[in-house]
């Protein structure tokens, strides 16, 4: 049989993807709200004993909101590269989303795509990305009034969110935190020696989505296809900046309203919760139980609206997250989630990945 067909065989025969649902305390979103970083809270979301964690005001709110503006703006002047799609790796490869990002890098996955379509040797989007790290984050260190007036002392420098989600996780996790860096070596010229050490990945970037969006209920993905593992896995790290207005200021906003008195608020109801995050607290923990579903899971990678709502069908009732600005959610990427759509204003947040590789081991960051 080909592979697809045996796939097919294997999940209309033995799948049952709905009894993969954790339940109990692995389908939890934990709330830590003292707005602290807790290495309890990190070991259980890391060994996939709870869905994700939430951190309220782990960054003040108001100064979450100054700087989304300024990154809205920023995306409006085209500074710093301008507002890039960033591209989704499905099945089919490197697709568009709903997402924009700034900053003077694009995301990794992007760079490796491009490099392995670069015909031209004189350069390499691989040592493009790691050039705009470093220019990223010097620039994302500097206030706004630095850049207007280098001769004031004053404020030159601010604390870049991602920076403190970074500095926290070095100090909460047992074993440290830190920037991944390159492991393998890429082709270089002889005579450079400028990139001779490994180099540091990006700590995150700026993401924005803009209303109105192309999936209303949201697009339901992984960042990666596979089991869980309590000695690994990739986890996204997402700090809130800006959120669109949860309802429509129009004759749906009593309708609506009514919904949901007579729904319970942990419901999904995309109308309410435009912009929020849903994350299913799937478990997919063996590869038997992953091959015997495989034909729904590797929809997760794929942007088909037939696939979508078979998803919002077999997956159910889904964790419902709404990040206020300056809010902090970790989730493991490994499990279905996605920011709900909405038909107006600007959702902004600050986005990188953490690597998991056991509880003796220092946490890697990278984007």
């Amino acid at each position: 049989k080909k592979p697809s067909s045996l796939f097919q065989h294997l999940e209309s025969n033995y799948g049952n993807l709905p009894s993969l649902i954790d339940s109990g305390p692995a389908s939890e979103t934990i709330v830590s709200e003292d707005g602290i970083l807790h290495p309890h809270h990190l070991a259980r979301l890391f060994q996939h004993e709870a869905t994700a964690l939430h951190v309220p005001n782990f960054f003040r709110s108001e100064s979450a909101k100054k700087l989304g503006e300024e990154l809205i703006q920023e995306s409006l002047r085209g500074s710093g590269g301008g507002s890039n799609n960033w591209k989704v790796s499905t099945s089919r490869g490197l697709e568009s989303s709903d997402v924009g990002t700034l900053g003077e890098h694009s995301p990794y996955n992007v760079a490796v795509a491009r490099d392995q379509n670069n015909k031209d040797k004189e350069s390499s989007p691989i040592d493009e990305y790691f050039d705009g790290v470093q220019r990223e984050f010097r620039s994302r260190r500097r206030s706004q009034s630095s850049t207007k007036n280098k001769d004031e002392d004053s404020d030159y420098y601010k604390l870049w969110p991602l920076d403190k989600l970074r500095l926290e996780l070095e100090e909460a996790w047992p074993s440290g935190a830190g920037l991944a860096r390159e492991t393998t070596k890429q082709k270089r010229n002889n005579n450079d020696n400028q990139h001779s050490h490994p180099r540091p990945f990006g700590g995150g970037l700026p993401r924005i989505m803009r209303g109105p969006t192309r999936w209303k209920k949201g697009f339901i993905h992984v960042d990666e296809l596979g089991p869980l593992d309590a000695m690994r896995g990739l986890f996204s790290a997402n700090i809130y900046l800006t959120m669109p207005e949860s309802e429509k200021k129009d004759e749906e906003t009593l309708e609506t309203a009514m919904e949901d008195n007579r729904n319970d608020d942990k419901k999904p109801n995309w109308r309410r919760d435009m912009g929020a995050l849903y994350a299913w607290p799937l478990g997919v923990r063996s590869r038997w139980d992953w091959y015997r579903n495989a034909m729904t899971l590797s929809s997760l990678s794929a942007q088909d609206p037939e696939m979508q709502l078979n998803l919002q069908h077999v997956l159910g009732k889904p964790n419902i997250i709404r990040p206020k600005p300056g809010d902090l959610v970790l989730l493991c990427a490994q499990r279905p989630h996605c920011a709900v759509g909405f038909d107006e204003g600007v959702r902004v947040s600050l986005q990188c990945f953490l690597q998991y590789n056991g509880l003796e081991k220092r946490l890697l960051i990278d984007c």
